[in-house]
């Protein structure tokens, strides 16, 4: 592994950019999402995306339980050389030794960097999931045992459709969450290229990506919906750009600007949205007492706690405490997401707490995921749905 993606793991937890039937199975009340083709230097087909399992990377311990139901290589990464020929690997640990090699159950190899390839695709196994593609386990020059699924984009994205969204959605929704997801895979892996990290990993498998849970909701109708989007991706001026998502928008989402280290686009630059409001986190209240936020946020006193100022929708673009300010955003993360649902909120002072009175579930930028259903059980298609939560966006198929 070279340097600069060994130092590049610095960033690895830091926020991140914060998913066999063909195209005859779309019902007459839907169409395909594009509306023609674009070329981008560099991708002719579907690239294979490193995603970094954030749980192992690095492992606690050094070790990870890995199997493989079936045949299976270990190949050098280096050099591409076969090492070992197996016809299963039961469940046991890869391990980073203490010499610099692996572990790859009994067998122990003298490389720091190498892939477990399954002869048989689906057939790999990390914990308790199952993944497509193959396994890099590396290891750090600190000594950290680092894995990473090298999985084709397309089964990728069949692995984040059902978990970032519900499967019995309507078709529509499903279909536009997968082209938000692509678009956010291919522009993370461009900006990987730029940081220098694409050596080792493009995404993380979690939220501080999009998450990604192998083959665990990869049904049929998964498969079905992402072999339909084939290749679609969202482009603005003929750019890939941050196709930023949600759960729920609370009426409002906003400029990606506000919030994320981007430019700002039309697409991202946020819009009413009167879809999601029949949606459990539609209106939320929530209270806090102040000796949690004033640890997590390291000040003394919050006594004061205020918001400063409210972006053009409703969410909080500047939250005050303690002589302190916060960005809406970094405010909720820094409280905590799972006690803050979103950055749409009001604040009342309750003596020890504080009452938070809010609408919606998320960072409010982007595609209101709740919203697309409301879209689609109204009739809209999934081109309808893209071009209403990003507006200007061109929706082209790139392969």
């Amino acid at each position: 592994m070279s340097k600069p993606a060994v130092g590049f793991l610095k960033a690895t937890f830091q926020l991140a950019c914060l998913g066999a039937l063909g195209l005859s199975l779309y019902s007459c009340t839907t169409r395909p999402p594009e509306r023609g083709r674009a070329t981008i230097q560099g991708i002719q087909g579907p690239p294979v995306v490193r995603v970094a399992l954030g749980k192992y990377f690095p492992a606690a311990g050094n070790t990870a339980p890995v199997a493989v139901e079936g045949e299976y290589r270990v190949v050098s990464a280096r050099s591409g050389a076969q090492l070992h020929h197996g016809t299963a690997l039961a469940a046991g640990a890869v391990a980073a030794d203490r010499a610099g090699g692996i572990a790859v159950g009994v067998h122990r190899f003298p490389e720091r960097d190498l892939r477990i390839v399954p002869v048989f695709d689906g057939t790999l196994k990390v914990g308790d999931r199952f993944y497509r593609g193959t396994l890099r386990a590396v290891v750090s020059d600190e000594g950290r045992l680092l894995l990473v699924n090298e999985v084709p984009l397309e089964s990728y994205i069949a692995g984040v459709l059902g978990a970032e969204m519900p499967l019995d959605y309507p078709r529509a929704a499903l279909e536009a969450q997968a082209v938000a997801a692509r678009t956010y895979a291919l522009f993370e892996m461009r900006r990987a290229d730029q940081d220098g990290r694409s050596e080792l990993w493009h995404v993380l498998d979690d939220t501080r990506s999009q998450v990604y849970s192998g083959t665990l909701r990869e049904t049929e109708k998964a498969r079905t919906v992402v072999q339909a989007t084939r290749g679609v991706a969202l482009l603005s001026g003929g750019r890939l750009f941050c196709a930023y998502f949600h759960s729920t928008c609370g009426g409002h989402t906003e400029a990606a600007d506000l919030f994320f280290d981007v430019p700002r686009m039309s697409p991202l630059a946020g819009r009413p949205c009167e879809y999601c409001g029949k949606g459990k986190w539609s209106n939320w209240e929530v209270e806090i007492p102040k000796k949690d936020i004033a640890a997590k946020l390291g000040v003394k006193d919050v006594s004061g706690l205020r918001i400063s100022q409210k972006t053009e929708g409703i969410h909080a673009l500047k939250v005050e405490a303690g002589g302190q300010s916060w960005n809406g955003l970094a405010f909720r993360l820094a409280v905590g997401p799972d006690r803050l649902p979103s950055t749409a909120f009001d604040v009342e002072d309750r003596g020890a707490n504080f009452a938070f009175r809010g609408r919606g579930y998320g960072h409010g930028v982007g595609m209101c995921q709740v919203g697309t259903k409301g879209m689609a059980e109204l009739g809209y298609d999934s081109t309808e749905i893209l071009r209403f939560y990003y507006p200007s966006a061109e929706l082209l198929r790139l392969y």
